[in-house]
């Protein structure tokens, strides 16, 4: 690949608005500065999805993305635009997760356990606590869930993917997918009512 620069500015005209797959396009053919727009635009949700994915754990977090943007420079060729370029980067990241995660499973279940048993306060709290507390409530529901489960849970619901699109990212039939948000609503909301049990 030999790397050229796309360039920013027309002479006559303002800044060009390259679309992702323009972008994408660039980067199969070696344009470091498409991989540096293309990373600018959507670092934030691809960073927030693997968030969610790993808990909070930054450690993991930053080297999943990182090693999205790398897996989409190596394969941007490959991308045949069946679905968005966000959501093809949905897709890398949510199997360099599951890479990621069998690889440390021990770690993640020791990490998990330790969350259980944090020390909860007896004392009069505000509502900022309470709702700091809730999410910390759902962040281990949601870890506690399978990966499939997880993956298909934070995609439609949090990150907003449309079913049928995060169906063809995941490559499994909308029906699949729809079981799997079924299955992982019904699991948070056992997860949660439990934890609410004093």
């Amino acid at each position: 690949m030999s790397a050229r620069i796309i360039p920013l500015r027309a002479a006559d005209a303002g800044p060009i608005e390259l679309s992702d797959d323009a972008l994408l396009a660039a980067c199969g053919e070696g344009d470091a500065t498409a991989l540096s727009l293309l990373y600018r635009r959507h670092h934030g949700s691809i960073a927030r999805f693997t968030c969610r994915l790993f808990g909070g754990r930054t450690a993991e977090v930053d080297d999943v993305v990182q090693q999205v943007f790398l897996t989409a420079w190596k394969d941007a060729e490959r991308f045949r635009g069946q679905s968005s370029v966000r959501g093809w980067l949905f897709g890398i990241t949510a199997n360099l997760a599951r890479r990621h995660q069998r690889s440390e499973r021990r770690r993640d279940f020791a990490f998990w356990k330790l969350k259980l048993f944090t020390r909860t306060t007896t004392e009069p709290i505000d509502d900022d606590v309470v709702r700091r507390q809730l999410i910390g409530k759902v962040g281990v529901a949601l870890e506690a869930l399978p990966h499939d489960l997880r993956v298909a849970y934070v995609m439609c619901e949090i990150e907003e993917v449309a079913g049928i699109e995060a169906a063809r990212i995941l490559g499994v039939r909308p029906g699949t997918l729809w079981r799997r948000l079924h299955d992982a609503r019904k699991r948070l909301r056992v997860a949660l009512e439990e934890r609410s049990t004093p």
